[in-house]
């Protein structure tokens, strides 16, 4: 095993991996700064930073190699978490191969399912700006009011929030921020920018929960929408919960389509935590063997 970084050039197939990763996306990985990179003769592990968070990628040529090597590779990754800048790490499952033998071995690594999420895109971006309803009107936004928007975003998503970190990034790679405002209140706001793929892309979006029903979220994404397209962007790409209200209606209405998608899972970075939790789980299990003698 070598933490030395294989030839960015070089792409490499491996037969179990979390998510599919070609060759683009895998030098663009490793070319940025701060990620590490462990690679064995039938393994790798990379830890990146993407949202404002650190991310894992690994792949294996089989699940008996993934079984070997995952966890003493983890291990030595492990060390290179940057626990005070972020709120978690992050892996996405998609199309993973023998999920049911993969699974036991990234819960060994402590990591638990948290939430699916799916990428929508729009193909052929809005020309004209939405018709607001009466009161709405939208505006660019000002660095006085992230403080509102980082409120917002944190209340639409409740228990699915993706952490400050992740915010924080959001806001310092917009290329746009709009604020809805309802009579002059914030109520709602968007953050534009650019994906990898040059495709214009809706970073985040939200509308305060006590706003919800009456169609603003739609006028929101509608206007984020028409200003990647006035910003000469062909498309427009959004990756959104479906377990929060609205959002996959909201998106369909507006002519965007299923992607991708996968299931996020995260590791907490509060090594207490794991421990207590193990030491929890350890007990329970105690009890359920021996604690009944009928």
């Amino acid at each position: 095993m070598t933490t030395e970084r294989r030839a960015i050039g070089q792409s490499t197939e491996f037969t179990v991996r979390n998510e599919p990763l070609n060759s683009g996306k895998r030098a663009g990985l490793l070319e940025q700064d701060g990620t590490v990179h462990l690679s064995s003769g039938t393994g790798e592990l990379i830890l990146a930073h993407e949202n404002g968070q650190q991310s894992v990628y690994w792949g294996f040529d089989s699940i008996d190699s993934m079984r070997k090597e995952f966890l003493s590779m983890w291990d030595e990754l492990l060390t290179s978490v940057e626990r005070d800048d972020i709120d978690y790490i992050s892996m996405n499952l998609s199309q993973v191969a023998a999920r049911d033998m993969v699974l036991p071995i990234l819960e060994t690594a402590s990591f638990k399912q948290f939430a699916e999420w799916i990428e929508m895109l729009h193909p052929d971006l809005p020309e004209s700006p939405p018709i607001f309803s009466a009161g709405i009107e939208m505006r660019r936004a000002g660095e006085d009011d992230l403080d509102i928007f980082e409120n917002i975003w944190t209340e639409s998503l409740g228990d699915l929030t993706d952490g400050l970190a992740t915010f924080d990034d959001f806001a310092s790679r917009a290329d746009w921020a709009g604020a809805l405002t309802l009579d002059g209140e914030v109520i709602g706001f968007a953050f534009n920018g650019t994906a990898i793929s040059g495709d214009g892309q809706v970073l985040t979006a939200a509308v305060a929960p006590s706003h919800w029903g009456n169609g603003y979220g739609k006028e929101l994404l509608q206007a984020a929408l028409y200003q990647l397209g006035s910003a000469d962007h062909r498309r427009a790409i959004i990756r959104v919960r479906p377990d929060v209200r609205q959002a996959l209606k909201t998106c369909s209405e507006l002519g965007m389509r299923h992607s991708a998608g996968g299931i996020e899972w995260r590791r907490s970075v509060d090594e207490e935590e794991i421990k207590l939790e193990l030491e929890a789980r350890r007990k329970a299990g105690v009890k359920a063997r021996y604690g009944g003698w009928r």
